[in-house]
């Protein structure tokens, strides 16, 4: 087992992969064509870097692996100094190829329980600095003159789905005017293995415009465009997305902002309960802490503000959503004042040690600490 868990650069993987034995050489290539049934060429690639580099880190043929090997060759990775999600990447492909690999790995490896994910993201791509704002949002929906872009990049920032769930959604799934002009989208999430529904408003006019132009011999909404009986592919939308944001942004941005946007906007308003807000994102948790801590007062403010309001709707509607944000403005002028009531009485108590020297004798006297004490 390496001491540091080793760096590469480009082309010597491959360097790697020359120099193992036959026999290791053959593992390797039997697992990754039978990942290939479920598995795009990209995932192929990145699964293959990722066990060849597991095997020259462990320095130990795949065939004679302990729960010891597997141990040290998680604390080493966890210490390295890749990112988060790459370090889970490269756990869920070393998981998979053990459970492959051996037949018992369920009593040889104690069922795998050392293989712990990390809660991760890019922290470089997603942060106070990059959370979309409304001005921006608005900018990038003007840029852009295709009416199928322009409806995904509303789509997929007002639902807040993830990229891959809009990507693959059928119009079957789409039930318009569930409520005046709101419309429900049903979506199966492959990550949580769950079906849930979310709703969007401004994007139902979008919606309909683009049904209305469709191609009738297709059930996908946004089918690729090479061929469509298969969905958008994320290459395609990861370019079109960096070349419209670095075009009206003057920054790349990748298209799981959106959702950080939208997710951020939800935990953060006082009117939306957190469970509501989890139920809408498709989390299996709470995830309040993950998507508020991203924001500084500076861009909670901006997110306060930032009630969907495109230019180009009407004038009633218009007036209906400064109403709303004028209300959550409010909202979170209370929630000020009371949070800072709540601090001035705390650091108050502290700093009165008389009061809370009385405090400690009376609760003495009662005998509530022998109490608390003895449970």
């Amino acid at each position: 087992m390496r001491v540091v868990y080793p760096e590469y650069k480009k082309g010597e993987i491959e360097k790697v992969f020359s120099k193992l034995p036959n026999k290791e050489q053959k593992i390797i290539n039997e697992f990754i064509s039978y990942c290939s049934i479920g598995a795009g060429e990209r995932k192929l690639k990145d699964i293959r870097r990722s066990i060849i580099q597991i095997r020259d880190t462990l320095e130990k043929p795949f065939d004679n692996l302990s729960l010891k090997d597997i141990r040290e060759y998680l604390a080493l990775l966890n210490k390295s100094n890749r990112e988060k999600w790459t370090t889970n990447g490269i756990k869920i492909y070393f998981k998979r190829f053990l459970k492959w690999k051996y037949k018992d790995w369920s009593e040889r490896f104690e069922e795998l329980r050392d293989i712990k994910m990390q809660r991760a993201f890019n922290e470089k791509k997603i942060n106070s600095n990059t959370i979309l704002k409304k001005e921006e949002i608005e900018k990038m929906m003007k840029a852009e003159p295709r009416l199928f872009w322009r409806t995904f990049f509303i789509t997929l920032y007002e639902s807040a789905l993830r990229p891959i769930e809009l990507r693959n959604l059928k119009w079957k799934d789409v039930n318009f005017d569930v409520d005046e002009d709101v419309s429900e989208l049903s979506i199966y999430a492959t990550k949580t293995k769950r079906a849930r529904s979310v709703y969007v408003k401004e994007a139902t006019y979008y919606l309909k415009k683009l049904k209305e132009e469709k191609e009738k011999d297709t059930e996908l909404v946004f089918p690729s465009k090479r061929d469509k009986n298969k969905p958008l592919d994320k290459g395609t939308l990861s370019c079109w997305l960096t070349v419209l944001s670095k075009k009206t942004l003057g920054r790349a941005i990748n298209p799981y902002l959106l959702r950080h946007t939208r997710g951020t906007e939800l935990y953060l308003n006082a009117g939306i309960p957190q469970k509501t807000a989890q139920k809408f994102m498709g989390h299996s948790k709470d995830m309040s802490d993950f998507y508020t801590h991203l924001s500084s007062k500076d861009v909670k403010d901006a997110m306060m503000k930032s009630v969907y309001n495109l230019e180009d709707l009407p004038k009633e509607k218009k007036h209906k959503l400064e109403q709303e944000v004028e209300i959550l403005k409010e909202r979170m002028k209370k929630l000020e004042k009371k949070k800072k009531a709540s601090d001035e009485l705390i650091n108050e108590l502290t700093n009165d040690t008389e009061t809370l020297k009385m405090i400690a004798q009376a609760i003495s006297k009662l005998g509530l600490v022998e109490k608390v004490k003895g449970l």
